[in-house]
């Protein structure tokens, strides 16, 4: 009589087993984040940077078109360009000369400023979505335009004049920041987002040094809400200094108050 053996392995081997089918399950993963991220790009941007470092600079312009295409987690490329030099194809297929361009690298089309590049890509790559949401605050130009004629403003009388001006169009952004959570377009960004934040950013740094202008502490809202998108991968992908912030508006003529 042979004495039976039981199939079961012993505790170690079992123990083992696990170890090695978990430690495969995680280089699986791995590979698939690694695949994602080799992913075939499926556009080229051409923005405002620098050609030789190939680091992004700082036009709000192209930083809303690469929100929205990283919020999409759309493959791309980028092209950068100085607009103090720029490249002769560049202005044959955009005589104003201004960024973004985008290149649908399948087809060769070309797709010229941020909102038809943002819309062009809602169109092609709808998931997720990223669309205006219905009811949002239309002060994307009315801020910019504030924030410029702020920073422009000459004499004590123009510049409290242009400060109110500026203070009124955040006031309103607040008031409805106060109604969703926590972005523009509720639980994720949308559109709005992607042109207002670029906008803070700049206004916020911009007024800062050449101004010692400090946002209103009343404007809670605005300022939790800067802080959270600054938190997202997006923003972090596509972020670029103070110290270039500041560089671009002085090379707009803007100058240091004192």
């Amino acid at each position: 009589m042979f004495k039976a053996i039981s199939a079961r392995p012993p505790i170690a081997v079992r123990q083992q087993t696990r170890r090695l089918i978990s430690q495969k399950r995680i280089s699986v993963h791995a590979r698939q984040i690694v695949a994602m991220s080799q992913a075939d790009p499926l556009y080229d941007i051409t923005v405002k940077g620098d050609p030789e470092k190939n680091t992004l600079a700082d036009c709000p312009f192209s930083h809303r078109a690469l929100l929205c295409l990283e919020e999409k987690k759309v493959p791309y490329t980028k092209t950068y360009v100085d607009l103090d030099h720029k490249p002769q194809w560049m202005l044959d297929l955009n005589p104003a000369g201004t960024v973004p361009l985008m290149k649908e690298l399948a087809t060769g089309t070309w797709t010229v400023g941020s909102d038809v590049v943002s819309d062009a890509l809602e169109e092609k790559q709808p998931e997720p979505s990223c669309g205006t949401v219905e009811g949002s605050p239309q002060v994307a130009g009315s801020l910019l335009g504030a924030f410029k004629e702020f920073a422009k403003a000459e004499g004590e009388e123009e510049s409290k004049e242009k400060e109110a001006a500026l203070v009124k169009q955040l006031e309103e952004l607040n008031d409805f920041l106060k109604t969703t959570n926590p972005y523009i377009g509720g639980a994720s960004p949308c559109q709005t987002d992607f042109l207002v934040m670029p906008r803070l950013y700049h206004l916020k740094i911009a007024l800062k040094h050449f101004r010692n202008w400090d946002m209103p502490s009343n404007l809670t809202a605005v300022q939790t809400y800067m802080d959270t998108f600054m938190g997202r991968d997006s923003w972090k992908n596509t972020y670029y200094s103070p110290e270039l912030v500041i560089k671009g508006w002085e090379r707009h003529g803007i100058k240091k108050h004192v």
